[in-house]
């Protein structure tokens, strides 16, 4: 199937979070407590999402597409987050039924070309659950380095998180151009 990739529309916030909220339950299940994930996460995500979207200032979010139009994965950015590390990928997801697709590969890649675009730093960084080994090699797979350690918080959870980095965002845009 082939897929579109374009900036999120005003009216994508509730689509965003429906994919985040199927991926969090998909991909977290077992890092964070199940009573998180079975909560009201779907109510959360889209409070948030349509937060975010009432004032997007310094922040890029690439939307992946089906042929329905229908959002299938989505990569949200916070611009020139962190002097040393640059950009920080705040999110990167997809339903879970279409991961393995190359859907994560190319929003990372089209979010690394729109930052070049945009005369961004070069840098671009993300955390990622510690335990999510999936999650650690697709990293690693797209190039990312490990850069340091820290944790997150899931309600009133805090789990391990390492920092994933890429110092040039030329390797990492290069299928999107």
């Amino acid at each position: 199937m082939t897929y579109r990739y374009d900036l999120a529309g005003d009216d994508d916030a509730a689509a965003i979070a429906a994919v985040h909220t199927l991926s969090w339950r998909s991909a977290y299940r077992g890092h964070v407590p199940d009573a998180f994930l079975d909560g009201d996460l779907a109510g959360g995500h889209l409070a948030g999402w349509t937060q975010r979207f009432a004032d997007r200032t310094g922040t890029l979010t690439v939307v992946a597409r089906d042929a329905g139009g229908d959002v299938v994965g989505f990569a949200h950015t916070m611009l020139d987050h962190d002097p040393e590390l640059g950009s920080l990928v705040d999110n990167l997801h997809v339903r879970p039924d279409l991961k393995r697709h190359g859907i994560g590969r190319r929003l990372l890649a089209e979010t690394a070309a729109r930052l070049q675009d945009a005369g961004a730093p070069d840098r671009l960084y993300l955390d990622v659950i510690e335990a999510n080994e999936p999650a650690r090699n697709f990293y690693v797979a797209v190039g990312g380095k490990e850069a340091g350690r820290g944790t997150e918080s899931f309600g009133e959870h805090e789990v391990p998180v390492l920092v994933f980095a890429w110092t040039s965002l030329d390797a990492l845009a290069e299928p999107a151009r």
